[in-house]
Formats: C-alpha cells, sequence, structure tokens
C-alpha cells in the first residue's frame, strides 16, 4: 500500500512538471506520420502477426510429429510430417516477403517524413534557427529524425506481433494446461518493476547521449572547416586533445548507459530463467505422471518460451519507445520553431511584376535593430535607396551595417518601426521572406558551393545560357581569369572555392548576384579583396549593366564611398546619413584607431 501511494504521488508530480503532456505531445506527434501511413503500415502489421502466427503453428506442429514418432498416434505421422514441413517452408516465403516490404516500406516512409521535416526546417525563421548550432540542428535532422522513423515503422507492427505470439501462446496452454500458464506468467510483475527502473535511467542516458551526438557533430564540422586555419596556427595538437576528450566523454556515457541497461538484462534474465526452469520441470513431473504426451510436453514448453519471449518484447519495446520521445522533443523543438512569412500578397506581386521596369525603392522607417534579448544595435533609424542609386554603409566593425543587410532581407525582424519595398505608382511592402526575390545579396566571406563554376553562377538561375553566364562573369570582370582555366566554367572548384584566390571568389560570387538579375543588389564587404582599380570597375559594370538597380553596399575603403550617391554612418547605436565631410572625419579616425592598434600589437 505505502508503494502504491508513492507511485501515485510520483505520477501527479510529473503532471504539474508537465512531463506527461509533453510526453504525450510527443506521442500524438508521432502519431500523426502513422496516420499518415497507416495502410503501409497495416500491411506491414500484418505481415509480422502472419510470421507470429506461423511460429506458433510450427510449435503445434511439432507436438503432432513427436506424438507420431513416439508411438502415441503413430497413424498421422505423414500428416503430421507434412504439415511441420509446409509451416516451416511458408515461414521462409513469408520471412522473404516481410524483408522485401520493410525495406520498401522504410524507404518510403523514411523519404516522405525526412522531406516534411526538412521542409518544416528550412522554412523556419532565420533568426530563431540561429539560436541553434549547424552541427546540433544536423545532427537532429540525421541521428533524431532517424530514430523517430525506426519507432514510426516498427513499433505497432512489433507490437501486434507480440501481442499474437502472447495471446496465442497463453490461449493454447490455458487449454493445455492451466497450472503451467500461471507459472509462465509469474515472471511478468518482477520484469515490469526491473524494466521500470531500467526505463527511467535509460531515458536520463539516452538524453544525455543525444545532446552530446549533437555536440560532437557540431565539433567536428567547425572541425573539418576550419582545417586549413588549425594547420596554419599550428593548434593540430591542441584539436586532437579536444577529440580526444569528446571521445572520453562519448565512452564514459556509453559505459553508464549500458550498466544500468545490463543490470536490468540481468535481472529479466535470472526471472526468465527461474521460470523457464519451473516450467520445464511442471512439465517433466507431468510426463512422468502420464498425463501428458511427449509432443504435448515438448509444445507446452515451447509455448512457455514463447509466452516470456513475447512478454519480455513487449516490456523491452518500451525503453525503445522512449527513447524515441525523446529524439522527437528534440525535433519537435526545431520545426516548432516559428515559420517565415512568405505568403505573395496581391500588393507584392504587382511590385514583382513592374520591378524590373521602375526598380525598388528600399526605406527604413523609425527602425531599432537587435538580437534576441540583447540591447538595441540602433534605434529611430530612417534610411533611403532608390532605382539607380549606389547607397554606402559605413561604420566600426560589428556595429550594425551586416545586420541592416539582414534587416532589408527579412532575415532579422525590426523590433519596431518597419522595413519596407516599392515601385512607382504601388503601395509599400513591408519586408519578409517573399520580398526576397527582389534582392541579390553577397554576404562576406566565401559563399561558393562545390561544383563547377558554371554551376554556381547559374545557381539562382538554372536555366541561364552560356551567353548570360559569360556576360555575367565579365559585368563581375571575373571573365578574364576564368577563361584561362582549364575547363573555363566548368572548372570544378572544389568545396569553399579552395582553388581559387579570395578576390576571385568574390568576383564569382558578383557575376551570380549579376545573373540572378534582382532589382537590388546588396554587397556586403563583397570587393574587400578586390585591389582599388578592379572595385571602380565593377561597381561600374553593376550599375552599366542594369540602370534601374539599386544598390546598398557596406566597405571601409573611401574609393567605394566615392562612388555612392549618400552613405549612411551606423554605430554607437545610432544611423544616420552623412556629408562627405562627416565621412572624411569616420575614415580618418578609423585610419588612426588602426595605425595605435598596429603600435600596441608591435609594442612601439
Amino acid at each position: 500500500m505505502k508503494y502504491f501511494v508513492s507511485y501515485i504521488q510520483r505520477v501527479i508530480r510529473r503532471i504539474r512538471e508537465g512531463r506527461l503532456q509533453e510526453l504525450l505531445a510527443q506521442w500524438l506527434w508521432m502519431g500523426r506520420y502513422v496516420k499518415q501511413f497507416w495502410w503501409l503500415i497495416g500491411g506491414y502489421t500484418l505481415l509480422n502477426m502472419t510470421g507470429s502466427a506461423l511460429g506458433l503453428l510450427t510449435t503445434m506442429a511439432s507436438r503432432s510429429l513427436v506424438d507420431s514418432v513416439t508411438g502415441h498416434n503413430s497413424g498421422m505421422l505423414g500428416l503430421a510430417a507434412a504439415a511441420y514441413v509446409g509451416v516451416g517452408v511458408g515461414q521462409i516465403f513469408v520471412s522473404a516477403i516481410r524483408s522485401r516490404a520493410s525495406l520498401k516500406i522504410n524507404l518510403h516512409i523514411s523519404q516522405a517524413i525526412r522531406l516534411d521535416i526538412f521542409d518544416q526546417v528550412i522554412q523556419t525563421d532565420w533568426e530563431a534557427l540561429s539560436e541553434y548550432r549547424p552541427g546540433d540542428i544536423q545532427y537532429r535532422l540525421n541521428g533524431d529524425v532517424m530514430m523517430v522513423i525506426n519507432n514510426v515503422l516498427t513499433f505497432i507492427p512489433s507490437l501486434a506481433s507480440m501481442l499474437v505470439s502472447f495471446g496465442g501462446a497463453f490461449v493454447v496452454m490455458v487449454q493445455n494446461d492451466p497450472v503451467m500458464a500461471v507459472i509462465a506468467l509469474c515472471g511478468a510483475p518482477i520484469s515490469l518493476l526491473v524494466s521500470r527502473y531500467n526505463i527511467i535511467k535509460m531515458r536520463e542516458y539516452q538524453k544525455k547521449n543525444q545532446e552530446f551526438a549533437s555536440q560532437n557533430v557540431s565539433f567536428n564540422q567547425e572541425l573539418f572547416q576550419n582545417l586549413q586555419t588549425i594547420k596554419a596556427f599550428g593548434l593540430v595538437d591542441t584539436f586532437t586533445n579536444r577529440y580526444r576528450e569528446q571521445q572520453q566523454t562519448s565512452v564514459r556515457i556509453q559505459l553508464d548507459r549500458n550498466k544500468y541497461q545490463q543490470l536490468g538484462n540481468i535481472m529479466t534474465s535470472l526471472v526468465g530463467q527461474a521460470i523457464g526452469y519451473a516450467c520445464y520441470g511442471f512439465a517433466i513431473f507431468r510426463l512422468w505422471q502420464g498425463e501428458i504426451s511427449y509432443g504435448t510436453m515438448t509444445m507446452l514448453v515451447g509455448m512457455a518460451g514463447s509466452l516470456r519471449g513475447s512478454f519480455s518484447s513487449v516490456v523491452n519495446l518500451v525503453p525503445s519507445a522512449l527513447r524515441a520521445c525523446i529524439s522527437a522533443g528534440r525535433v519537435m523543438e526545431i520545426t516548432g520553431l516559428p515559420r517565415e512569412t512568405a505568403a505573395v500578397s496581391p500588393e507584392l506581386q504587382r511590385i514583382l511584376a513592374r520591378a524590373r521596369d521602375t526598380g525598388i525603392l528600399v526605406e527604413m522607417h523609425d527602425v531599432t535593430a537587435a538580437y534576441a534579448k540583447d540591447k538595441p544595435i540602433y534605434t529611430g533609424a530612417e534610411f533611403r535607396a532608390a532605382p539607380g542609386e549606389i547607397i554606402g554603409l559605413v561604420g566600426p566593425s560589428g556595429l550594425g551595417k551586416t545586420t541592416t543587410l539582414k534587416l532589408l532581407l527579412g532575415l532579422l525582424h525590426p523590433r519596431t518601426g518597419q522595413v519596407t519595398v516599392s515601385c512607382a505608382g504601388e503601395a509599400a511592402e513591408a519586408v519578409s521572406a517573399a520580398t526576397r526575390r527582389l534582392f541579390s545579396y553577397i554576404p562576406q566571406g566565401n559563399t561558393l558551393f562545390s561544383g563547377t563554376i558554371a554551376e554556381n553562377v547559374r545557381l539562382m538561375r538554372p536555366d541561364a545560357s552560356d551567353e548570360e553566364v559569360e556576360r555575367a562573369l565579365r559585368a563581375a570582370c571575373a571573365w578574364d581569369f576564368v577563361s584561362e582555366l582549364e575547363d573555363g566554367v566548368h572548372t570544378n572548384i572544389r568545396d569553399n572555392g579552395q582553388r581559387l584566390s579570395e578576390g576571385q571568389k568574390q568576383r564569382i560570387s558578383i557575376a551570380r548576384a549579376i545573373l540572378a538579375d534582382a532589382p537590388v543588389l546588396l554587397l556586403d564587404e563583397a570587393t574587400s579583396a578586390l585591389d582599388v582599380a578592379t572595385e571602380r570597375r565593377v561597381l561600374q559594370k553593376i550599375i552599366k549593366h542594369d540602370p534601374r538597380r539599386t544598390v546598398i553596399v557596406t566597405a571601409h575603403r573611401p574609393s567605394v564611398f566615392a562612388q555612392c550617391t549618400r552613405v549612411y554612418l551606423i554605430g554607437g547605436g545610432r544611423f544616420e546619413a552623412i556629408n562627405d565631410a562627416q565621412l572624411q572625419e569616420f575614415l580618418e579616425g578609423e585610419e588612426s584607431d588602426s595605425g595605435r592598434e598596429e603600435q600596441r600589437v608591435d609594442g612601439t
């Protein structure tokens, strides 16, 4: 009674903590996929149940065969042998069909679930998703999703199959020897108690294991992305030691989890062994008394083993299901993040239709920019970039220039105020995921993908002709070096554009943005690796390529700002248009600060 009261109290505490609601939500989430593929899972379940039924029939056929051989019912020897062989052959074919069906169903359901979850994640709001490390997201989309898929595919078929084995064996035993059926079930309460303790510990360590696995993927991803830097800085030993520490942590978690798992297995196995001996002894006693035949004894012992095995398998499904729930919760955490607004309103549709003819006006009105709960980067920002203008953004590093471009792209949302796009004769539309098609964006750093130069340039327009690709490369001042490569535009540049210089990578990225032919071009330090003369030619060709294009550029060089229509200063919590004198004062201050920093580093 005391134990029962304690158990009820624990259940009530978990309800208050929300753990049971959380578990129910995870099951319902996985159940949505079960419902979606019910006919496939149902077919697979029937095949599993058929296999279990044939297993029971094999045990029953063996009784007839043994009884016939031992002379108890010799007239049925031929029929018994035929039945035994027939059931055995049937099992072979059912097993082959089940294996084939399992593969097809697994592939079909796996692909559909992966695509569905990937689609949800890829459409998630960037600002919300950026709180997670890329390696963590990658593991959730692979390891956790695979755990969910396995549970969706196997839980119901396995449970149904085990229940058929359990129910069938129990019915046969009750009909032939009710006492032995009771003996075979005596281990059930002990198995439940052991499994309950095991489940609590396994849930705890499975959660630790999943979290560590995500961290490990992030570590490996970061390591190999920065392998060149690690080698150049002589940090190989440092990262080797970090990797060793990661592996030691993994080993410790696995061993701790295995310890509780094996303790549970030992207890369950000992109980099962004891019950098995009891059933076997009781069957021998009944045979010695002459109350049953050899065949019946063989069948009862087999059925007792099937009964115990089926019950243990049902119990063991629970830890597997809980592990899947943990993974489901981790996936739900990502898929439950807010989605981007990609719907195209009638007003935006009209803007899109006229954008290339009229150009696009980009404006910010009383905007406050901030990340998550951080303090504002700037407040009350007013900004305007009209078709045909080159607008410069200047300011200290890390104080808002890239943030502003993210606001224009709808990746980051203003805390107050509004960012809009419009064209002549149409009402302004707030920026969102749907307005990004109006922008071509060249971010800081390398943005090339593995593949050929042509594939990288065509990324935004896969249907572009070779002539259009060449024109874009010429406009970006990239054709001269591309045409001299061994395979020209079809040269494979490998991951991260390893065989190209930073300036060459930038020009290919600019060519890609030009080919996209969007009415607004955003360049975030996109010409920083070019010499001044090339930088000037690139900017001039961009404007010449389309005089209606709006260009917004962040930079530090005076040569860039010399070509700008207007320049905005961002920094110190402010965002304001400045004149040439103010710009010159800022650039001189930056140069002076840079000189003092160099002196400090040199110790002079």
